[in-house]
């Protein structure tokens, strides 16, 4: 019988030629990613060890994101402790106010993950490192700290659900409807908890990158251990001049057992929202449209690539952000906002109304620059919409996809942006 790409990078990462789900492996890891407010405290678990000196510098990876720039004094010298300490042990691939970006972005556009290989984060979006084909794991500290020390940490191999993706994405549809569609139709009951989601199928081979990150990226909300797509052309073409890295493409193999597999035909799939407080409590925009909001906002590492922005620019350009609506935009990264600004998309959308603010996780984990106050109706391209997610437990977070947002911002209520109403 054969084996999942997940198996089959579990088994060669720990030097097995075959593995089953349920079985327990001390695997290579390829990368650890920490970051800046849970950073001091992996390190001092890590000399807790007893450890003297990191597996390898090169591939330990540290993120200033959710603290930058630091909104209180605490943070501000939190964030100098932290860089005390990446400095103490020299750490080479050190992102940081002034060429910063949020952690899962960095690790996929810099290189930092690879195919058929394993890299863990202390950051429950790790999940996204499978959009080029690797396992993505978040860990917590006691982990990252043995896998710094080692390159080696232990994992329960997961069982796999398949979701074959097939037929046409229609205008104004992106991966982010898909993955809130697959949120609506799973629901939170415990099924998928530990699972690997695979996507496949000829409507995933049609994504790009940014669109595969963004369902990769929201598997963890589902519970699932990881979520993976297989490396294609697309990825090949992503990662040449990213890594020097030589690496192998991995696929299921067509005997794979999976502990359930579902289809999905994107030809009827419009836009779609999650209503507040629950990610599963899911809704096609025709449903809420007219619904009013006061605040905006597209970033976060599942919805602030080069992409998205193009999109809304595409929506935005010429026309104005309504009055009482205030829209903010965050790109993922450094590498991003300047992509942004040399293709005209941060000009027309500031032009129509919306402010910027410099790569970080900023109002997505409710810490800074842009939070949720009592009363306020937010419409989000972020990934969680829990109460006091943004930061008030007395605001609404309606999750939508970058052209959503986009469309509504004009008018002051939920649009389709299939519709004329914003033409």
């Amino acid at each position: 019988m054969g084996m999942t790409i997940t198996e089959k990078i579990m088994a060669s990462n720990s030097g097995r030629e075959s593995v089953v789900p349920g079985q327990l492996v001390w695997a290579d890891i390829h990368t650890v990613m920490t970051m800046d407010y849970l950073g001091k405290q992996t390190f001092r678990a890590f000399e807790s060890l007893g450890a003297k000196q990191l597996f390898d510098k090169n591939r330990v990876i540290c993120v200033s994101d959710h603290l930058v720039p630091p909104p209180t004094p605490e943070f501000a010298t939190m964030l100098n402790e932290w860089r005390d300490v990446v400095h103490r042990y020299e750490i080479p691939h050190f992102y940081d106010l002034g060429r910063q970006g949020i952690a899962h972005q960095l690790m996929v556009e810099q290189g930092h993950v690879l195919p058929g290989r394993i890299s863990i984060g202390t950051d429950s979006h790790a999940n996204t490192y499978g959009a080029v084909g690797a396992v993505g794991n978040a860990v917590g500290v006691s982990d990252a700290a043995v896998a710094m020390a080692t390159g080696k940490l232990w994992f329960r191999v997961p069982e796999s659900v398949r979701f074959h993706v097939t037929g046409t994405w229609q205008p104004w549809v992106m991966a982010k409807d898909l993955s809130l569609h697959i949120m609506g139709m799973m629901h939170w009951n415990g099924h998928l908890i530990y699972k690997t989601l695979e996507f496949g199928g000829p409507a995933i081979e049609a994504l790009g990158m940014a669109g595969r990150m963004t369902l990769c990226n929201m598997t963890v909300d589902l519970g699932a251990k990881n979520g993976i797509i297989s490396p294609d052309a697309i990825t090949q073409a992503y990662l040449s001049g990213r890594t020097e890295d030589v690496w192998s493409p991995l696929a299921s193999d067509a005997d794979a057992p999976y502990d359930a597999v579902y289809e999905v035909d994107v030809t009827n799939l419009g836009p779609m929202l999650s209503r507040p407080d629950k990610l599963d409590d899911t809704a096609p925009v025709e449903a809420l449209a007219g619904t009013p909001f006061n605040k905006a906002f597209v970033g976060t590492c599942t919805n602030g690539r080069t992409e998205d922005f193009a999109i809304m620019a595409s929506i935005l350009r010429g026309r104005q952000v309504r009055r009482g609506v205030n829209l903010l935009c965050i790109p993922a990264s450094t590498d991003v906002y300047l992509e942004c600004l040399r293709e005209g998309y941060v000009e027309a959308l500031v032009a129509a109304g919306a402010a910027f603010e410099t790569s970080s996780c900023g109002p997505c984990a409710g810490i800074h620059t842009g939070v949720a106050g009592d009363g306020d109706v937010i419409l989000s391209a972020g990934n969680r919409n829990m109460k006091g997610r943004m930061g008030s437990r007395h605001a609404q977070i309606y999750l939508t996809s970058p052209a959503v947002v986009a469309a509504s911002c004009i008018t002051g209520v939920i649009t389709d942006p299939r519709s004329d109403d914003w033409t």
